[in-house]
């Protein structure tokens, strides 16, 4: 089964992932309609991992549309660089930096405490920070470090931040940037740290993250904001293969074999743009997008499909472990 998946996404990706596969994609986007949607002005907007490659990117683009921008950094030099950068070249001088560690439960709470703290809405909220480590690498809760970053922290910070959220007028839109090596894995509920592994594989992992990502989180928050009557949604993306560093270093195999097919960070980064201002009603909760489009979750014949106990399992262990992050007020509450 795992042969035929991974032949079947090679192709997948090969003729979508790649920069023709966007340039394709491209020539029935109504970009003309994207440039009317309506501006960013006055709405907050949070990306984590922003400093480099898609995460700073996307701020960017969402400052240049007038945003009130935070970038969530780990590293305030880098952190200060990035954001002094984005204001140079947007224009637009409210841009902020929050640091946070998100292999921290204790930096998540504080920065959700602070910003509750200060009463403000947020009105966008960009999951983008991630990683792939191919060592057992345990973070700082004694989690294994990919799971911590990649699904954990997705799930952590949107639960903490939901009051915030549910606040913005008209309800939040989160976005959680998936993968496409989604495809590769079933949803694994009963190995989240991949203990059982014979041999540690951090591709496999990764891409176990990036489907509980895409199922567990855009998925069920969706749905669960939309039993709760509150307007806020979610939805995961797909950037494409992108050129970023994180790719060069991480998979320099996979880098070194599609370098001259990998598509620019502005194309990585258009549909979480494009997610952020397109009309909400257009949309639709829950899905997984690239190029502007949802997206079948599952390749055919690969095994992957999973049932609503199985996010249910895995959601209950998430919201376990999650609770050191949960802001004061919220502590022991669930995630809605």
């Amino acid at each position: 089964m795992s042969a035929l998946r991974s032949t079947l996404f090679l192709a997948k990706g090969l003729r979508e992932f790649t920069r023709g596969g966007y340039e394709r994609a491209a020539k029935g986007f109504d970009n003309a309609a994207m440039e009317r949607a309506a501006p960013l002005a006055g709405r907050r907007c949070m990306v984590t991992g922003a400093n480099q490659g898609l995460g700073y990117q996307t701020s960017l683009e969402l400052a240049k549309r007038g945003a009130t921008l935070y970038m969530v950094c780990r590293n305030p030099e880098r952190g200060r660089e990035a954001v002094e950068r984005v204001r140079q070249d947007s224009g637009n001088p409210d841009v902020h930096l929050k640091i946070c560690d998100l292999a921290s439960l204790a930096a998540i709470r504080a920065l959700a405490e602070e910003w509750l703290a200060g009463g403000q809405p947020l009105d966008v909220l960009v999951n983008n920070a991630g990683h792939m480590l191919h060592e057992r690498t345990p973070s700082a809760d004694g989690y294994e470090s990919n799971f911590a970053v990649n699904t954990l922290a997705s799930f952590a910070l949107t639960a903490a931040l939901e009051p915030a959220l549910h606040a913005a007028a008209g309800g939040a839109r989160v976005v959680f940037v998936a993968s496409g090596g989604q495809y590769n894995e079933p949803l694994v509920t009963d190995d989240l740290q991949a203990e059982r592994l014979k041999k540690f594989d951090g591709i496999k992992q990764y891409s176990r993250d990036k489907r509980r990502q895409q199922v567990a989180l855009a998925e069920r928050f969706s749905e669960r904001w939309a039993a709760a009557g509150h307007g806020s949604r979610a939805y995961a993306m797909h950037p494409g293969w992108t050129e970023t560093e994180g790719v060069k270093t991480s998979i320099p195999g996979f880098y070194s074999a599609f370098k001259n097919r990998l598509r620019s960070l502005q194309q990585g980064c258009d549909t979480t743009v494009w997610l952020c201002v397109e009309d909400a009603a257009k949309l639709q909760p829950g899905a997984f997008y690239l190029d502007r489009q949802p997206q079948p979750k599952h390749l055919p014949l690969a095994g992957t499909k999973y049932t609503a106990a199985d996010v249910d399992a895995l959601w209950r262990q998430l919201e376990a472990m999650a609770t050191p992050a949960m802001p004061a007020a919220a502590a022991g509450g669930n995630a809605t």
